[in-house]
């Protein structure tokens, strides 16, 4: 019944108050949070963060210089949710600056308290904004890698904690990633996304083709469309990367391991960590095409696709310029076998925005 509930005929008990509890309470951020401020800072949002605690290759990779951490004090750049930030203070660190630009920080600050960190300071801000309770730094720790290795705007406040923040002998981790490229044949997807626009509903909307043709697109790649081997592309180390020059071009050479259509490349990265005292503090997070990968692979379409045969060679170089939040790729491609009738060549200019 409406206002409580009847154990016995006639006898009425009321119902029990809904009590306000601190987790319903908004905090004063909360209070004036607009759409724009959501879309303006997606990773503030949870579901952003869940695929990295989730991501077990990558913590128990993070989790390997644990135990080189006691008495250093350690800056965390871009901390996110702040997992490996607790980890390292746990680690008997002496202390760990975390600091992001995402409002997740005032909330995993609060973790931290909770959870009785006391050597733990959360900090949000652009790092040569804000200050920072301690000025020098054992290690670093970051994921500064971006799809194309050097399109993270984060690169340059990296390269100020190496030059300006790092003791003698301090590391940067990890301080090492690579760029990798395969060949793809997928006929649905780029009959789904490049030749749909000749007729949608009836209207020739191929002007939308030469948009998509431009677009450098995240997405898995199922395993069966795999259709060559992988290439090494270009190698970039956190210790020597000049921060006025993350543009850079390479050549690459794949072989087709079976017949099929090249329709598009696929780009992954990998990382990896040389601690030059703790050698069991190393790791390394790699790549596996077709399957799961810490950072999702990264496609370009080939505007005159290439058919191949099994041992067939393509060779191909790529060019990467970032440009503020805009990163420009060039990719040209070329084959000559029989399936052609001679050489091919096909050549595109991409914009892939973070």
């Amino acid at each position: 019944m409406p206002g409580g509930r009847t154990l016995k005929a006639g006898v009425k008990v009321p119902a029990a108050p809904v009590v306000r509890s601190e987790c319903l309470l908004a905090t004063e951020t909360e209070k004036h949070a607009t759409s724009k401020s959501l879309y303006g800072d997606h990773k503030a949002r949870i579901s952003s963060n869940v695929s990295t605690i989730h991501d077990k290759v990558r913590i128990k990779a993070f989790q390997t210089i644990l135990t080189t951490l006691k008495g250093k004090n350690v800056l965390h750049l871009g901390c996110g949710l702040g997992i490996v930030s607790m980890m390292a203070a746990r680690a008997m660190a002496n202390h760990v600056v975390a600091i992001d630009t995402s409002a997740i920080v005032d909330a995993v600050a609060v973790v931290a308290k909770q959870n009785n960190i006391d050597n733990l300071t959360f900090v949000r801000g652009k790092l040569r904004e804000v200050k920072l309770p301690i000025e020098r730094f054992d290690v670093v720790i970051c994921e500064w890698m971006g799809a194309f290795l050097t399109n993270d705007a984060v690169i340059e406040d990296l390269v100020y904690c190496r030059e300006h923040l790092l003791n003698e002998g301090g590391v940067i981790c990890p301080d090492r990633s690579s760029l990798h490229v395969v060949g793809i044949t997928d006929y649905n997807y780029y009959f789904d996304s490049v030749e749909y626009w000749d007729n949608v509903y009836g209207f020739n909307m191929q002007p939308m083709k030469k948009l998509v043709m431009e677009e450098a697109s995240t997405s898995h790649i199922p395993r069966q469309c795999i259709a060559t081997n992988s290439c090494l592309v270009h190698t970039i180390d956190i210790k020597t990367l000049d921060a006025a020059k993350r543009n850079y071009a390479s050549t690459f050479t794949i072989q087709a391991n079976k017949k099929a259509t090249l329709h598009f490349l696929t780009f992954y990265i990998d990382c990896a960590f040389t601690n030059p005292v703790h050698p069991g503090a190393n790791f390394v997070i790699g790549f596996n095409p077709g399957r799961s990968n810490a950072w999702t692979e990264v496609s370009v379409p080939l505007n005159e696709p290439i058919p191949v045969n099994p041992g067939d060679v393509v060779k191909g170089t790529v060019s990467v310029d970032p440009q503020g939040k805009v990163t420009v790729v060039e990719v040209s491609a070329q084959c000559e076998n029989a399936v052609i009738g001679g050489k091919m060549e096909t050549a595109g200019k991409y914009v892939y925005v973070a």
